[in-house]
């Protein structure tokens, strides 16, 4: 058991992003320079990499849709946690929500913003309940949707 922990521990390290559900530090890939004028191509991507904190790095793996020519994550789509501004990240985007996100190897630099206008918010919400195919009683009443846009 000593073993797997400690070879989990040094790709972890060695991968710098993160792996699977444990969070990374900054992310490596090509940076895109221009703004996304269509996010089609995240069609084809289950998960994707948010950073957080530029100051101090912090990364996660993450869902991901587009609704309306914009690009939506979220909190926990599946029995979220009871306060989602408990999660780390989004603490981070709270207090700054200059972010990258890595989509294959291609790096955007984004901010994303908490999305509070209603219509906007579940039409997001019914989309990445969609593509992840979410069971209605699985579903978290709790979740909180945020906007990519571009900086």
């Amino acid at each position: 058991m000593r073993t797997i922990i400690l070879l989990l521990a040094a790709l972890l390290l060695a991968a710098c992003g993160p792996l699977g559900p444990f969070p990374g530090g900054e992310l490596s890939g090509e940076l895109e320079r221009e703004p996304v004028s269509d996010w089609s191509f995240l069609d084809a991507h289950e998960t994707v990499q948010l950073e957080t904190r530029p100051d101090d790095p912090y990364s996660l793996n993450i869902w991901i849709a587009r609704h309306g020519g914009r690009a939506y994550i979220s909190t926990s789509l599946i029995l979220g946690e009871e306060n989602p501004a408990e999660r780390a990240w989004v603490q981070h985007v709270g207090e700054n929500p200059r972010v990258r996100l890595r989509v294959g190897r291609t790096l955007y630099e984004l901010r994303a913003l908490r999305v509070l206008d209603p219509g906007e918010a579940a039409a997001a919400l019914e989309t990445l309940l969609a593509k992840y195919e979410v069971d209605p009683g699985e579903r978290s009443n709790r979740a909180w949707i945020f906007r990519l846009d571009a900086r």
